[in-house]
């Protein structure tokens, strides 16, 4: 079904009936996102992750499962998963998530543009309310992040920030509640909930995007004109909350940056993400 959707959607999917069988087409065919279930007869998906990573360390792997496993779920994000959908779910959700995916991955030859003599880099963006595509703003963030962070790191930044901005367009320009989302998502009036608050006052905002990346840190923050939320009320990050969440981003940003803090208003999130490489690895190009 998966793989009709996505042909559909203008993909070439390729199936594998066995996690040694996808790792085989991984190996031969290098597609831009894998995406599996967990709990699967012979190899798991958290070995498929593992054999995949060993491949190829910057890998999108989504992952799937119908079980309520959190503590599963948890060691497949830290040990690379790109993201992971807790079925049911919206199929269209997971499209959106492979086309960002597919679009990242795309700009990552650019990152051959990378120099190791960068000493500060800022940047601001303004994103209207009525964008539905923002990964070029997110990319011209991530330009430099090679010369930082390992290529599954680079990735996970660039997920965690799109979940962010699309939280600040949504939930706080827009207004829409998780609950609200939900329930238009499994009636399939999503893109007409989106429509009808784009025409009214929230259509009139925008969400301010600013980076600063300097040799030891790259840091994000991200804007909205809405009310804010209660931020204090967010679980931990733990096995035991992981589904807790209301939606995977701020879980998933919280995973990917060492530091996410709101302002006390909750329109405003700054998320830090500390160098992680040796100096003497973040060559630039001869």
């Amino acid at each position: 079904m998966i793989g009709r959707l996505l042909e559909s959607e203008g993909f070439l999917p390729l199936e594998a009936a066995s996690g040694s069988e996808a790792v085989e087409l991984f190996r031969s065919q290098s597609p831009v996102a894998v995406v599996s279930d967990i709990m699967m007869p012979g190899m798991d998906g958290l070995e498929l992750l593992a054999r995949i990573k060993m491949i190829e360390p910057g890998a999108a792997v989504i992952l799937m499962t119908g079980l309520d496993t959190p503590d599963v779920l948890l060691q497949a994000l830290r040990g690379g998963a790109v993201n992971f959908f807790k079925k049911p779910f919206n199929l269209l959700d997971l499209v959106q998530q492979i086309r960002s995916v597919a679009e990242f991955r795309r700009e990552a030859a650019r990152a051959a543009l990378f120099t190791p003599f960068l000493d500060r880099e800022e940047k601001t963006f303004l994103i209207p309310a009525s964008a539905d595509r923002y990964s070029t703003v997110i990319n011209q963030i991530a330009l430099q992040l090679p010369a930082l962070l390992p290529p599954d790191e680079v990735l996970s930044v660039k997920v965690g920030i799109e979940e962010m901005i699309q939280n600040a367009i949504e939930h706080g320009n827009l207004g829409i509640g998780s609950a609200a989302k939900a329930a238009a998502l499994e009636g399939g009036a999503f893109a007409s909930l989106l429509a009808e608050r784009r025409a009214g006052h929230g259509g009139r905002r925008t969400v301010q995007v600013r980076s600063e990346l300097t040799r030891q840190r790259l840091t994000v923050v991200i804007r909205d004109e809405g009310d804010g939320f209660d931020w204090k009320s967010l679980p931990s990050v733990d096995a035991h909350t992981i589904l807790s969440f209301n939606g995977r981003g701020i879980f998933l940003t919280k995973l990917s940056f060492d530091e996410v803090r709101y302002n006390d208003r909750g329109n405003e999130v700054t998320l830090v993400k500390e160098r992680m490489l040796p100096r003497d690895t973040a060559a630039g190009p001869s």
